[in-house]
């Protein structure tokens, strides 16, 4: 249930960065009024709120206090911080707000641009599970310069005016996120449209144009990308293209933009790994699995349920469905679930579930840096990934002419 504008004053302290935010937005108090961090005074600025008698800016205060708030967890904190890096004010101010949603709400009020540089960041990692890798064959560092992203932006918004008719405007910006990998998020001006909304007390239809967002990461260390843009493969390999023209000033071979796929057969046997044992897995078990028929008419998704006893699903298989493993239909997508031993008056084990697709899906991403190196190993020894395959973004030092590598899909 989404919280409420009433909600989140209450979880805010009474502070100067409330008190700008209020007072700015025209919120006359008297002159006595005490801005004490005291859950009386935030009482009474809701009542203050509340009988506004400006309908219009009420609202508008509303829908900014939950704007203000939607990077307030733990994944939002961590993509502020990555923006703010190298702002030693900004990295001062987060560090010393009393919680998640405080620190969201400073960032907003505070430095605006940040702000909506660290959104897009936490909506790239949130949709990441949908993002594309692709293996550019270049590793250098790219050319952030005013020049050079208009000249990207205007090769993206002749693509969108010849596609569909819009993009006569665009916004596009370059964080670094970490060390060598880079976040590049473009903004397209979509075909206008009429919205029935209420504007105060009036309804009233406005004319306005929506924002096609696009994104794509960048690792200098292994020149892989991962991009999550709306359209289909065309729009990925435009995108793809312009990056690698106008920031990294390479021209891109057409076999440069196909997307990865890995050979998951071997999971037909099961998920044998004895280097999981020694680390500590005690039961390793192929749970899910996707198979399509060689004549691509069929497609079966298989599960082994809970009362399986961990038995993996392609044992299952074997003895009740013998036909797709037998006929050696394409393994398409495959959960594994690795448990270790429950832990001593526990009886729940932890697991931890590597997902894979044939096009080189991976959720690797979500695991620590250890755990991730340590899983990417299990792919390796099965002969899924290579050792060119690996994810570890600092494997190869990044070099300043394009290089030849195999294919990464994901760091």
């Amino acid at each position: 249930m989404k919280k409420t504008w009433i909600d989140l004053l209450h979880e805010l302290p009474v502070d100067a960065t409330l008190r700008e935010f209020l007072t700015g937005h025209g919120l006359a108090m008297p002159d006595d009024f005490a801005w004490t961090d005291k859950p009386d005074t935030t009482k009474t600025l809701i009542e203050a709120l509340l009988t506004w008698p400006d309908v219009a800016v009420r609202d508008a205060v509303a829908a900014k206090f939950r704007a203000s708030v939607a990077l307030g967890d733990t994944a939002g904190t961590q993509a502020m911080f990555q923006v703010a890096t190298g702002n030693g004010a900004a990295l001062t101010g987060l560090a010393t707000c009393k919680s998640d949603n405080h620190r969201s709400f400073w960032l907003y009020v505070k430095h605006p641009e940040l702000f909506d540089r660290a959104g897009d960041l936490d909506h790239f990692e949130r949709q990441v599970a949908q993002a594309q890798q692709h293996d550019l064959g270049v590793k250098k560092t790219p050319d952030t310069s005013d020049a050079a992203l208009a000249a990207m932006r205007a090769d993206v918004s002749a693509f969108y005016q010849r596609e569909l008719q819009c993009g006569d405007r665009s916004k596009a910006y370059v964080v670094e996120r970490s060390p060598g990998v880079y976040l590049l998020s473009v903004h397209v001006k979509d075909l206008s449209m009429v919205q029935l909304e209420f504007q105060g007390d009036d309804l009233k239809r406005r004319v306005g144009n929506p924002n096609i967002h696009s994104v794509l990461e960048y690792s200098s260390a292994t020149g892989v990308t991962r991009s999550l843009v709306k359209g289909g493969a065309k729009y990925h390999q435009m995108l793809l293209k312009a990056f690698a023209e106008h920031l990294l000033h390479v021209k891109l071979d057409a076999h440069r933009l196909l997307p990865p796929t890995l050979d998951l057969s071997v999971l037909r046997l099961g998920f044998d790994v004895p280097q999981a044992e020694v680390d500590g897995f005690n039961v390793l078990q192929v749970k899910s699995i996707s198979l399509l028929s060689p004549d691509t008419q069929l497609k079966i998704d298989c599960t082994a349920m809970s009362s399986s006893e961990h038995r993996c699903v392609t044992d299952l298989l074997a003895e009740k469905l013998p036909g797709p493993l037998a006929e050696n239909w394409l393994v398409t997508a495959a959960h594994i679930n690795l448990y270790y031993p429950p832990e001593p008056g526990k009886a729940r084990a932890k697991v931890v579930t590597i997902e894979v697709t044939r096009k080189g899906r991976l959720n690797l991403h979500k695991f620590d840096a250890a755990l991730q190196a340590q899983l990417e190993g299990y792919l390796v020894e099965l002969g899924i990934l290579q050792k060119g395959q690996t994810l570890n973004a600092q494997e190869t030092p990044p070099s300043a002419d394009a290089t030849e590598q195999q294919p990464a899909f994901e760091y």
